[in-house]
């Protein structure tokens, strides 16, 4: 029998708190293959004020995977200017035909080289590292994957800095589907005053530094770190029907192909209910809204901590202070960022519970700018 119900079987848990429990976490089976997509150049494409296409891209490639999938699931993290997968080997040659279909319109639409690449979990092993994987599910039946080991870290040296080795350059064979891709919402502003895109890594022999954080954090926001959340329904506001037909032009090849015509059908529908506040005919529209926040992936982990959370000016003073401390006592490295905005992108199958997520970095480049401090300071220590 195949492994390609591994991830899905596994027991998720519902406290973030938990991704430092060792209980949850499995180690994946050592046929399955890690997937690294990045957009590259991505900093300079932010730089030049291009966030929210590389954040695109980044959540496309999401969304091609799981449209193959289905209701089987693999484990994924959205990285802002990429994703990264595991996948087992009944989905892995056609999930890199999506991907080398996503990498081709990518150059097409976007002008940018997406970085698709893949290493095998056993060759991950042989490095002295594994992949370990956690469900932490936001709500029933929707899980963000939680990943650890070292495995990633791995494959993703490998596969930037061995390229002719590990990343995958044929041609595409087919197109790509990006069905329940959308960006329709507006940069959220903060609520608090600013939106900090956080990454954290422990130094080697230090993971306990993850949890001391997270605790930290917990205390800052008053034992309520929901409250940190940047998806504020009061903030949201829907894109023009220009903007959007505009946008979502660029994921099809074909102007008068028949998903193009599908989706602005969509849009149409979308911007009248979301926008222009008319019934919703098929749907609990309020019910969905709601449900956002709650859907969102502000949160996660995959060999690092990663957040987008909303802050007080005061609280990002103590937020620096208390990473810069542990950063001087050797325990860690970080990346901050501020903004004023955060930005979603969505993948929607249905809107039904459990049947969308959305993506969250922050703006004006978010993790991709927080990754930049990050390796400032690990390149300096290597010194």
């Amino acid at each position: 029998m195949g492994t390609e119900n591994f991830y899905k079987e596994l027991l998720g848990f519902s406290k973030f708190s938990g991704i430092v429990e060792e209980k949850h976490f499995h180690r994946v089976p050592s046929d399955w293959k890690v997937i690294i997509t990045d957009v590259k150049g991505s900093t300079l494409a932010i730089e030049a004020g291009r966030y929210k296409d590389v954040n695109v891209i980044g959540a496309a490639a999401i969304a091609c995977v799981q449209n193959l999938v289905g209701e089987c699931e693999v484990p994924f993290v959205f990285g802002g200017d990429g994703a990264t997968f595991v996948v087992p080997p009944l989905f892995f040659d056609r999930a890199i035909e999506e991907l080398l279909g996503l990498k081709e319109l990518a150059k097409e639409s976007y002008g940018f080289h997406l970085r698709v690449g893949a290493m095998e979990i056993s060759e991950i092993e042989a490095e002295g590292a594994e992949v370990q994987v956690a469900r932490f599910e936001r709500v029933s039946g929707k899980a963000v994957a939680i990943l650890r080991g070292g495995g990633v870290t791995v494959a993703e040296d490998k596969i930037k800095n061995n390229p002719d080795d590990y990343e995958i350059s044929r041609k595409a064979t087919k197109v790509v589907d990006l069905s329940g891709l959308s960006c329709r919402w507006q940069p959220i502003p903060s609520q608090n005053g600013k939106i900090l895109s956080l990454l954290v890594i422990a130094r080697p022999g230090k993971n306990d530094v993850y949890g001391q954080v997270l605790d930290a954090l917990d205390e800052l926001y008053g034992g309520d770190m929901e409250t940190a959340n940047p998806i504020a329904l009061s903030q949201m506001h829907y894109r023009s029907l220009r903007e959007c037909l505009s946008d979502e032009r660029r994921y099809h090849d074909r102007w008068f192909s028949r998903d193009y015509i599908t989706r602005a059908i969509g849009i149409i529908y979308s911007v009248a209910v979301f926008k222009m506040k008319m019934p919703a005919l098929f749907f609990d529209a309020k019910k969905y809204l709601r449900t956002i926040p709650q859907h969102s992936d502000y949160r996660k982990f995959d060999d690092a901590l990663r957040m987008i959370i909303d802050c007080s000016v005061q609280q990002v003073d103590k937020i620096r202070s208390l990473l810069s401390d542990m950063h001087e006592r050797g325990e860690l490295f970080y990346g901050i960022h501020e903004s004023d905005t955060s930005l979603m992108t969505c993948y929607v199958q249905s809107v039904d519970e459990g049947k969308h997520i959305h993506f969250v970095d922050g703006g004006d480049g978010g993790y991709a700018m927080a990754a930049k401090g990050l390796k400032e300071q690990m390149a300096q220590a290597a010194k």
